[in-house]
């Protein structure tokens, strides 16, 4: 899967880009300032509806336009076949997407469509921030292999918001309490299974695609599923039922799990230098593309924000080799033109040279 053309119409300071992608590396150089990144964003708000600096699309629409419009062609391998892909956001707030002209319902939708993978300067996150990051990694995996998954944790988030909506009343109804609490253990346990499968598959693959970087050793990634193991959940719930409705909130449950990740035994967020941080991220990020691609046949598409930052060259030229043995399409950017020349060197490529809002061939 990869995009063949894409139009970018009044996404901040690009005023409309017309471009041929290539089918595997495509890298954007220039100043600072001068789009890179909103580039990336543009990509980005195709496969996902929303932005990844911004949850208001209407700062991303450029100050002097009234709408943005982002389209592309995708040239998908299985099945066979090209299908054009936009979306377009209004100053006033109306959203809508389209394949082939028919208008999608939800982004959930334009993620099936173009499974992406961001590597940015907040990915960081995903080993140093909150439990919450770790969770919607697992998401994103789960969500792409197992069809029934989003309609789970839909239901699951339903359940949950009832739940704590009574908890917070100041007089509370029992009868509907216990209902809410009948109907979110099941899928608690649920959406666990579903977690806790996917991590087991995706571990061997961390390890190997770890392998290929130089300075990473033995990794573990551990799931804690949000209450202690060897106790129900329904066992749990009951026990803390006073503390519930002390605070107001479900305390422990599926939406509390977390991914414990550590290196040669020690918490991956306290042992690793910022460029092992980095190299881990794009580890766990390239694992998932792998285990998608083996589970569904197709490839996801990268957007590598700044690659060069935190990276020397030789840990650069691992993460690109990876990528072209996944065979997937990426999209990086940085300042220096020559930060690249020599790393995609005798491999075929597009450069583009962004200045001003503009993107021509570099």
């Amino acid at each position: 899967m990869h995009l063949s053309r894409l139009n970018v119409l009044e996404v901040r300071n690009l005023k409309n880009i017309q471009i041929s992608c290539h089918p595997n590396a495509n890298i954007i150089y220039g100043a600072n300032g001068s789009g890179k990144t909103s580039f990336l964003e543009a990509i980005y708000l195709l496969g996902r509806g929303r932005s990844f600096k911004h949850r208001d699309l209407r700062v991303v629409i450029n100050n002097q336009a009234e709408e943005l419009v982002v389209s592309a062609r995708l040239e998908r391998s299985n099945p066979q076949g090209s299908h054009q892909l936009g979306i377009k956001r209004t100053a006033q707030g109306r959203f809508e997407a389209r394949l082939d002209g028919r208008s999608l319902q939800s982004a959930i939708q334009l993620v099936e469509e173009l499974p992406l993978q961001l590597i940015d300067a907040h990915s960081f996150t995903l080993l140093e921030g909150g439990p919450l990051q770790r969770r919607q990694f697992l998401d994103w995996g789960v969500f792409h292999v197992e069809h029934g998954y989003t309609s789970l944790w839909r239901r699951f988030q339903k359940a949950l918001k009832q739940r704590n909506q009574l908890l917070r009343h100041g007089r509370m109804d029992e009868d509907s309490l216990r209902a809410w609490t009948a109907e979110l253990l099941p899928l608690s346990d649920q959406v666990t299974v579903f977690r806790k499968q996917y991590l087991k598959e995706l571990v061997d693959i961390v390890q190997e695609v770890a392998n290929a970087f130089d300075g990473l050793g033995l990794l573990e990634l551990e799931y804690y599923q949000g209450w202690s193991e060897g106790r129900s959940l329904a066992e749990v719930l009951e026990a803390d039922r006073s503390r519930d409705i002390a605070t107001g909130t479900t305390n422990r449950g599926a939406h509390k799990a977390d991914v414990r990740i550590k290196v040669d035994g020690v918490a991956a967020a306290d042992s690793l230098s910022r460029g092992q941080t980095k190299l881990l991220v794009y580890a766990l990020k390239l694992a998932q593309a792998t285990h998608y691609r083996q589970k569904v046949g197709r490839s996801c598409l990268f957007l590598l924000d700044d690659l060069p930052a935190e990276l020397d060259y030789e840990h650069r030229a691992q993460v690109v080799a990876c990528l072209n043995t996944l065979g997937c399409q990426y999209f990086m950017t940085g300042v220096d033109r020559k930060d690249f020349e020599l790393l995609v060197e005798g491999m075929a490529h597009q450069m583009f040279h962004m200045e001003h809002g503009v993107a021509s061939d570099g």
